[in-house]
């Protein structure tokens, strides 16, 4: 119902009966990532949009936060990639050998970290970072940006999603309390 398809039975998105909940729900996001990727389709969706705002209707803020931290880690670490020790320098003062560690599963057999793979120790030293930092996805992404910001050439300059994920992190209560109070409570200027 969330994602607007409560009209449609089930067999619209399943090829074959289901059996558990956990089958049935993969099988509706398949169908709405399909829609999404859909080049014919005249509206073109975003699914993660889709998706962030059918969970927020469910009242699902918790999930939206996480959803929303992870997409960050990952798009930083492709988006700073061959830059990532620069990065790991400002947020946590790593040392080459610790950089190495987190390089070296990546390397092929000659021993070799290719630009394409870049990304890859980038997002292992985030996913490391963001937990000693906390349990607080509205810090780790604070931390993230300033930690951004302190990089020669920023690319937070360029690269706004990273500030746009923040104000819809710092958001979040308020968002949710005004999709759930009652009728009339929810009135906020803005």
């Amino acid at each position: 119902d969330a994602l607007g398809y409560g009209n449609l039975p089930l067999n619209y998105f399943c090829r074959t009966e289901l059996d558990n909940e956990p089958e049935r729900v993969a099988s509706v996001l398949e169908k709405l990532k399909e829609e999404c990727t859909n080049m014919e389709n005249k509206e073109r969706k975003s699914f993660q949009r889709e998706l962030m705002m059918a969970l927020l209707k469910m009242d699902c803020q918790g999930l939206v936060a996480k959803l929303v931290l992870d997409f960050v880690l990952l798009t930083t670490a492709v988006e700073v990639a061959s830059r990532w020790r620069e990065l790991a320098e400002k947020l946590a003062r790593v040392s080459r050998q610790q950089m190495e560690a987190y390089e070296a599963p990546h390397r092929d057999k000659n021993g070799v970290l290719d630009n394409e793979s870049m990304w890859k120790p980038a997002y292992d030293f985030l996913l490391t970072w963001a937990a000693h930092v906390g349990d607080s996805y509205r810090d780790v992404i604070q931390e993230l940006h300033h930690g951004l910001d302190k990089m020669r050439n920023p690319i937070t300059k360029r690269w706004k999603h990273l500030t746009g994920a923040l104000i819809l992190v710092n958001c979040l209560d308020t968002l949710r309390s005004a999709a759930f109070c009652p009728t009339g409570y929810g009135d906020f200027a803005v």
